[in-house]
C-alpha cells in the first residue's frame, strides 16, 4: 500500500508519517510546500501520476484569525486545495482522508458533535473548511 502525506512538514502530517511509516507493507511519500502547493490545480495530476491507494491531507491554511483577513488564501488552502485533491484521487483511484475542524460547528457548551451533525460555520476560517468538505463530497466517493 502506498500513503500520500501531503503537507507532511507539518504537525499532523510528521505524526501521519510516523504511524504509517511504521506498517509492515506500507511505502509513504511526503510532499509540502514549496513543491507541492494544493492550492495550483496541478497537482491533481501529480497524483494521478504517482497513483497512491490513500492520500492523507495534512495541508491547510491553519491561521484563523488570519483568515479574517486573507480570505482568498484561505479558501484556496482549505476548499479549492482539497478539490484538487479529490480529483487527482478520483483519476487514480486513490481514497482520501480530508481533515477538517471542529469549528465548523457552531461551538454550544456542553455539546459534542458527530461527523453527521449540521455544520454551521461561523468565521471564514470555518466556512473555508467546510467548502474543503463539501468540495472532496462532491467530487470524489472514497473519502473520509
Amino acid at each position: 500500500m502506498h500513503v500520500l502525506v501531503v503537507g507532511g512538514m507539518g504537525q499532523l502530517g510528521r505524526a501521519f508519517l510516523s504511524v504509517f511509516g511504521a506498517l509492515p507493507g506500507v511505502r509513504t511519500s511526503s510532499w509540502d510546500l514549496p513543491e507541492d502547493d494544493i492550492t495550483d490545480p496541478a497537482i491533481s495530476d501529480r497524483i494521478a501520476s504517482l497513483h497512491p491507494d490513500l492520500v492523507l491531507n495534512a495541508a491547510a491554511w491553519t491561521n484563523v484569525d488570519g483568515a479574517e483577513s486573507n480570505s482568498d488564501a484561505a479558501y484556496a488552502s482549505n476548499a479549492l486545495g482539497p478539490r484538487h485533491l479529490a480529483e487527482g484521487c478520483k483519476r487514480c483511484g486513490a481514497s482520501l482522508v480530508q481533515i477538517s475542524t471542529n469549528e465548523v460547528f457552531p461551538g454550544m457548551p456542553g455539546q459534542f458533535y458527530r461527523e453527521y451533525d449540521m455544520p454551521a460555520p461561523s468565521s471564514v476560517y470555518a466556512r473555508s473548511k467546510a467548502a474543503g468538505e463539501r468540495a472532496v463530497q462532491m467530487t470524489l466517493d472514497q473519502h473520509y
